[in-house]
């Protein structure tokens, strides 16, 4: 079965958390730092109070990756987005890159995010990152804001 993208739904919560924290143990691609759990995973990416969409990659019945979009936190103690940014988050099986995940859960996003009426996607990527920066200028972000340890990408869903 080829490669496809759907919702994602709470009984992909510990495929989810496998990957999420496989990523944080490997340290240095995630500002993530705490372990998830089935129930966190649900509350943090699939249901989330600011959430427009949660996609997940699937081939056959192995998930390769999920991404999540939600609309910028009007109560982030840090650098604060305009209220119509949606802030993005993906996560692809260390083991599957390279296999296409990231740009299909990208192209399902983008519709979403166009559906919710989101004037920019935020991606705030840890610098030393490189592999994430390239994604995301790969499919059309562009750099306008750096902090010490991050660089923030844009995109225009229009």
């Amino acid at each position: 079965m080829p490669l496809h993208v759907r919702a994602a739904l709470p009984q992909d919560a510990s495929a989810m958390a496998r990957i999420l924290n496989e990523i944080i143990e490997i340290g240095g691609t995630t500002a993530h730092r705490e372990r998830f759990d089935e129930a966190r995973i649900i509350n943090y990416f699939i249901s989330p109070k600011l959430g427009i969409s949660c996609f997940v990659a699937v081939d056959g019945e192995q998930l390769l990756g999920f991404q999540s979009l939600d609309w910028s936190d009007p109560d982030w103690p840090g650098d604060r987005l305009p209220a119509d940014w949606g802030v993005i988050a993906t996560f692809v099986d260390p083991h599957a890159h390279k296999r296409g995940a990231g740009r299909a859960l990208f192209d399902n996003t983008v519709e979403a995010a166009k559906k919710a009426g989101v004037s920019f996607i935020d991606a705030t990527i840890r610098k030393e990152n490189t592999g994430g920066q390239a994604f995301y200028q790969g499919v059309g972000f562009t750099d306008y804001r750096e902090g010490p340890e991050t660089i923030s990408k844009r995109f225009a869903p229009i």
